[in-house]
């Protein structure tokens, strides 16, 4: 008999858990991109390791691809799809990279009401990369969002 309660206890507790998760708002990923389309999305980049003068290249692709698919691109904004695209470059004209596309979105903490920025989805790439094959790997990185947004919106 103890052991037939023990399955509608665990399915009892999960619920409680699942509801509780739904009730707090926490999502992750593709969840957190829903209902985004009215308030825009700002595109920043940051570079380092001899790709600095990629960035504006890096941020306008990332924005015109948007654009294409219908997001509103804004200057500034509480949230922002931010590249970060760290390198180093190897002596045979490669470039070791750490590619992170991710999306912040401005939060409020309960514990102190300090504003932060959430990261709230992220996709990245690692590699070795040609410096003609970077601008590739970001649009990549681009069709994972897009994907993602275009799915909840």
């Amino acid at each position: 008999m103890r052991s037939s309660k023990l399955p509608s206890v665990c399915v009892l507790i999960f619920l409680i858990a699942a509801t509780a998760m739904s009730q707090a708002g926490v999502f992750y990923g593709r969840e957190s991109l829903y209902s985004l389309r009215p308030y825009g999305v700002a595109v920043k980049a940051i570079c380092t390791g001899g790709l600095e003068q990629h960035q504006e290249t890096f941020i306008n692709h990332i924005q015109s691809r948007l654009k294409a698919r219908g997001v509103l691109i804004v200057p500034e904004g509480s949230i922002t799809l931010k590249l970060t695209a760290n390198a180093i470059q190897s002596n045979d004209g490669f470039f070791v990279v750490h590619l992170n596309l991710r999306l912040d979105q401005s939060a409020v903490l309960a514990s102190n009401n300090k504003p932060v920025d959430a990261t709230t989805w992220d996709a990245y790439k690692m590699g070795e990369y040609r410096e003609e094959d970077l601008l590739q790997e970001v649009d990549d990185l681009a069709r994972q969002f897009l994907n993602d947004y275009i799915a909840t919106n």
